[in-house]
């Protein structure tokens, strides 16, 4: 079962904590453990998921290894979470 962050359209904190809370999730992993594994604290890593704390590019490196996970693919992820919706003309959306 894959288990997904629902897509944002612009709140990169909120898109990178979901991202990391749904990547811990679907490996089973508790916060103390990704947050023993990536040397951060426990606190900081929940306020990081709650998208509370905006995380350095090393801390996220830190937190992909504590997750097992390339800091690619984590990007990868957090990236197509923040791809916006389709833009729809206003012609199209307007009933005739």
């Amino acid at each position: 079962m894959e288990i997904s962050p629902e897509r944002h359209t612009g709140d990169l904190l909120s898109t990178i904590g979901e991202t990391l809370r749904a990547e811990r999730n679907e490996r089973g992993l508790t916060l103390k453990q990704v947050s023993e594994g990536a040397h951060v604290s426990v606190s900081y890593l929940a306020e990081i998921e709650r998208g509370e704390k905006d995380p350095s590019s090393r801390v996220l490196e830190s937190i992909a290894s504590g997750l097992d996970v390339e800091v690619s693919e984590l990007l990868i992820r957090i990236a197509l979470a923040l791809e916006p919706a389709p833009v729809v003309p206003v012609t199209d959306s307007l009933a005739a």
